[in-house]
Formats: structure tokens, C-alpha cells, sequence
């Protein structure tokens, strides 16, 4: 059975900085995410590209569109 937890403690997980990358120009946590774009494949079919990208508040618009 799985382990019960509370608000509190959920909160607390959340709060905690152990392991998180903080940004040295806009001070936020940098999370890293999953870009998923489309590429033509040999065959001429189109298949997709998962890239893994840092981001935070310096270079998120960029990111969201698609300039990186």
C-alpha cells in the first residue's frame, strides 16, 4: 500500500532546494524539459525529435518559440 502524505509534507518536498539548478542572471530555477518537434524521415514520412532544453525566465520565450 502506498505511503500516505500529508499537505504539509508535500509542501515541504516542494519547497526543498536540494538538487535544484538556480539561474545566476534571473535567480529562478532552471527546469529541464521535453521538446518534441517534427522531422521528415528518408522515406518521406515524418517522424518526431525529442531534444531535452534547460529553461528558465532568461530563455523561455525563445524556446516556447522555437528559435533555440
Amino acid at each position: 500500500m502506498a505511503k500516505g502524505r500529508t499537505f504539509a509534507a508535500k509542501l515541504a518536498h516542494e519547497q526543498s532546494t536540494e538538487g535544484k539548478m538556480i539561474c545566476p542572471n534571473c535567480e529562478t530555477e532552471i527546469k529541464r524539459i521535453k521538446i518534441v518537434r517534427a522531422r521528415s524521415s528518408k522515406t518521406g514520412s515524418w517522424m518526431p525529435k525529442y531534444e531535452f532544453a534547460k529553461i528558465c525566465k532568461c530563455n523561455e520565450k525563445e524556446i516556447m518559440n522555437g528559435k533555440v
